[in-house]
């Protein structure tokens, strides 16, 4: 799917009402980022992405299939082939993976999701808190605006990146004191008592 077909997808949901719970749900599961890990073994039943139903494939399915002797043989092919321009050997990472998309999870739901929708699902929650999403913003009121930044500075939108300009600006610094420091303290201290 592409990324605008993605978005169409989390825009149906968060507009149905009926779905509001379950879209609150996804959003308090999957954020901040430092919750979301990656399927390591393929779950008992349907494997699909929540959002938008592609077949995922977990890490250790992936590790299985590269130690597979036809994976071997085809990678000795694909190697064998790939400056001849005549050349249709498919490459033999995407004949292992074939649709099937990396999933990722989180402890807090058994939901999964594609990694790649992930992303553009994590993109369109930050643009939707820093645009000023009441409902957004009040999911995610425990989240810190610093936590997710940085994520923010890469999102392609004038707007985000005018957001993330100004917070940078507005971020207060520590004070921090030196040894140095003291001593001005002690000769401004001694100056005053002695007027």
């Amino acid at each position: 799917m592409t990324k605008e077909e993605i978005i169409k997808k989390i825009d149906a949901l968060y507009e149905n009402k009926g779905a509001r719970n379950f879209f609150n749900h996804l959003v308090r599961a999957y954020f901040p980022i430092s919750k979301v890990e990656k399927i390591m073994s393929r779950p008992i039943g349907p494997f699909k992405c929540v959002i938008t139903n592609e077949p995922l494939i977990s890490t250790n399915e992936l590790l299985q299939g590269i130690r597979t002797k036809e994976f071997e043989g085809d990678f000795h092919e694909h190697l064998k082939s790939m400056f001849d321009e005549s050349s249709t050997v498919e490459h033999p990472m995407t004949k292992l993976i074939g649709d099937r998309k990396m999933g990722v999870s989180t402890s807090d739901t058994t939901t999964k999701m594609a990694y790649s929708t992930f992303q553009v699902f994590y993109e369109w929650i930050i643009t939707k808190m820093l645009t000023g999403d009441k409902h957004i913003n009040w999911i995610l009121k425990n989240i810190q605006r610093k936590d997710v930044m940085g994520r923010a500075n890469s999102i392609d939108n004038p707007f985000i990146k005018d957001k993330v300009k100004k917070f940078k600006k507005t971020e207060v610094k520590q004070a921090t004191t030196s040894l140095g420091d003291f001593d001005a303290l002690k000769a401004l201290k001694a100056k005053m008592d002695s007027n």
